[in-house]
């Protein structure tokens, strides 16, 4: 098994990190590493420091770079900014996952988990393509991301006829053949209530059957009615309100991001928005009369904790990663020791055959 090294960390005030950041290009819009060092550069206008992001590539998923190299290419953009933390962008639908495999290999301490997007390849999350990505990310203990979405109507209610491709029940059904395996369903459904409520009831109901690792992330969470969704999501990980609630607290399961620098966060005020946005959160917590005993220490594990245990921090039973390379040269000086060893003891002892010839 390759044992992946997590990035340590620098403990910081007022510190966030941002679980779920892009450079490449969508929808013709190409978002680059400039836009995003805006955030990270200088303390936000609340004082925040945006201490770590965590980014993938978009032209991967999308395909017009293969695996290795569109990895490769965001790797040398970042050039090991301690700023900015990759998550390797998968391609099932077109890709191998040797690819990932020789990108963990060549660089493994640069990449701490797999980027995932079924709308954007419009691959089914039941495609057995996923199935080595998945195995690979279980033998190494790596965070799965997974963009989620919801069909709702203009009215804002789901569309019960039919469920988008990135439906957080597909997630769901995908995380429950890797149990142990972490599976983030990105944006929380992604915009408006209905489809937020659907997430949070399938983390739910996850935590009650013990059948999957979900966790999920609150970009996309409807910004100008953030504090609603995301203070109703804490609650129920809590389980506040639930009498038969015996899990204990399960909001380690969710955690701040943005989808910066994408829509609003690529404005010129982006700075301003997204430190708006995250003094919305915070004075909803506060404002909580369920959370406001605690709200510190919940504002700091939303914002930062929870995606430091998750993406950053080594497993209690991690060794130092060792490279494939040294692996299999250990592997040769072993073979070779054996190899000597035999021969020497052959030529001691040798074997006699039936017929009384030696071998």
């Amino acid at each position: 098994m390759m044992n992946i090294t997590r990035v340590t960390y620098i403990n910081f005030k007022g510190r966030i990190i941002d679980s779920h950041t892009h450079i490449g290009t969508l929808g013709g819009q190409t978002y680059t590493k400039q836009q995003l060092d805006r955030f990270v550069k200088s303390p936000l206008p609340n004082s925040d420091s945006v201490t770590k992001m965590i980014v993938s590539d978009l032209d991967v998923l999308h395909g017009t770079i293969d695996e290795f190299n569109g990895n490769k290419k965001a790797l040398d953009v970042f050039k090991n900014n301690p700023n900015y933390i990759l998550l390797a962008s998968c391609n099932p639908k077109e890709g191998n996952i040797n690819n990932i495999k020789k990108l963990l290999e060549n660089y493994p301490n640069n990449f701490t988990g797999l980027k995932f997007h079924s709308a954007i390849q419009q691959l089914d999350l039941s495609d057995k393509k996923y199935t080595p990505y998945m195995k690979f990310a279980s033998k190494n203990n790596l965070p799965c991301l997974f963009h989620s979405q919801v069909n709702i109507h203009p009215d804002g209610k789901i569309n019960i006829n039919s469920k988008h491709i990135a439906d957080p029940e597909y997630i769901y059904a995908l995380a429950k053949k890797y149990p142990k395996t972490p599976v983030v369903i990105a944006h929380l459904g992604a915009g408006w209530k209905e489809s937020h409520d659907k997430a949070i009831d399938i983390l739910v109901e996850s935590i009650k059957k013990g059948d999957a690792n979900l966790y999920a992330d609150i970009s996309w969470v409807d910004i100008d009615d953030a504090q609603t969704h995301i203070v109703k999501a804490i609650k129920r990980l809590k389980g506040i309100g639930d009498k038969n609630w015996k899990y204990g607290d399960q909001s380690f399961r969710l955690m701040f991001g943005t989808d910066a620098p994408i829509a609003r966060f690529q404005e010129k005020d982006a700075v301003k928005i997204y430190s708006d946005f995250v003094e919305k959160i915070k004075n909803s917590i506060r404002n909580d009369a369920d959370l406001k005993s605690n709200a510190e220490q919940i504002i700091e594990d939303l914002f930062f904790n929870n995606a430091k245990k998750l993406y950053l921090s080594d497993k209690p039973n991690n060794k130092k990663s060792i490279s494939v390379k040294s692996k299999i040269l250990i592997g040769v000086i072993i073979a070779s020791l054996l190899t000597y060893t035999g021969y020497t003891l052959h030529k001691k002892h040798p074997k006699k055959h039936p017929e009384g010839n030696n071998l």
